[in-house]
């Protein structure tokens, strides 16, 4: 039996020019970490998933791609570090944890930007989204696609309908400056948080509320240990697609490519599945007693109107230029 298996056992050296064979055929095969930091019950990691479907299968097995949800790399900003250094090829996060190294991504951050899902879509989509991930060239990151988490609501432990029901209060924030300079408008004391660590700093009342869309305030289960929800569409939240840009100029052509078309496409795919998710999470809510206020006309401008000082803090730290280009695309048709 030992000698049986001494004969199929490969040496190091066998191993080497079976290896080296493998890389001159083509058949050699990459390993594509991508990391996010969504729960698997969500969209993202559903996306996540085809995309790993669609690169292994129009690759033929050449890239094996692992999906690691929930913040298992870390957190946001330690998986944008990570994507930096080439440590994991790609991450998919919000706009707000890629703030610290590239701040022009934050001006989507800008409370009231978009009227709608679909013309933050069209803007994204266009050559202002180009731009807005352009910088990250510069940090050795390729932005690639713009997925989403939705429209933001207000939840805390206190009924939110005016700006100042705020005054006071803790409020969790992610680490961009512009969020925290929204929640400074309203009064608030903007508290940055770990998304990872957002539920039990919520129970424990360490903070008095947050900020969050539809799908990750269900996802992440915030209706249990917050008492009241805010329909305010104050702002958008667009996760970034990022791959760590040397990985991805070393791949053949025609890899590239289909980890470009693929994250594109499962970005749209993406899209569709959140706007299903929301309608049955409101419903959840609902059944869970958390009450549900929905601002009226009247008190939607009174938030427009407290976030102006954000706008201006904005423009005097980066200038118009950005701002002036997605105004211009919110307008075109």
């Amino acid at each position: 039996m030992n000698a049986w298996r001494h004969r199929i056992l490969p040496t190091a050296a066998s191993f080497a020019l079976l290896t080296g064979f493998l890389a001159t055929t083509g058949l050699a095969q990459t390993t594509v970490r991508v990391g996010h930091d969504q729960p698997e019950s969500s969209t993202h990691h559903q996306a996540a998933l085809q995309w790993k479907a669609l690169v292994e299968q129009r690759t033929g097995g050449k890239l094996k791609v692992q999906v690691f949800p929930s913040s298992q790399l870390g957190s946001g900003i330690q998986m944008v570090e990570q994507v930096q250094a080439g440590a994991v090829e790609v991450a998919i996060l919000p706009t707000a944890w890629i703030a610290p190294i590239a701040p022009s991504v934050q001006v989507l951050d800008l409370p009231f930007l978009f009227p709608s899902r679909e013309v933050a879509h069209r803007v994204v989509d266009g050559p202002a989204g180009e731009a807005i991930l352009q910088p990250l060239e510069k940090v050795n990151i390729k932005g690639v696609a713009f997925w989403e988490s939705g429209f933001k609501q207000f939840t805390g432990s206190f009924p939110i309908r005016q700006p100042a029901d705020y005054k006071g209060t803790k409020i969790r924030t992610m680490p961009a400056p512009v969020i925290q300079e929204q929640f400074k408008a309203f009064g608030a004391v903007p508290t940055m948080i770990n998304f990872s660590e957002l539920y039990s700093a919520l129970q424990q009342k360490v903070v008095d509320g947050q900020e969050n869309p539809i799908a990750t305030i269900a996802n992440m289960r915030f209706f249990e240990v917050q008492k009241h929800l805010t329909l305010s569409d104050h702002g958008f939240i667009a996760y970034v697609f990022m791959i760590n840009k040397p990985f991805l100029e070393k791949l053949p052509a025609d890899q590239r490519e289909v980890l470009l078309a693929s994250a594109r496409e499962a970005g749209k795919h993406q899209r569709e599945l959140i706007r299903k998710a929301e309608a049955a999470h409101l419903e959840t809510f609902k059944k869970a007693g958390l009450e549900i206020i929905t601002l009226t006309p009247e008190q939607r401008s009174e938030f427009q109107k407290a976030s102006r000082p954000v706008y201006d803090w904005y423009t005097a730290k980066f200038g118009t230029e950005m701002l002036d280009l997605i105004r211009r695309s919110v307008q075109a048709k």
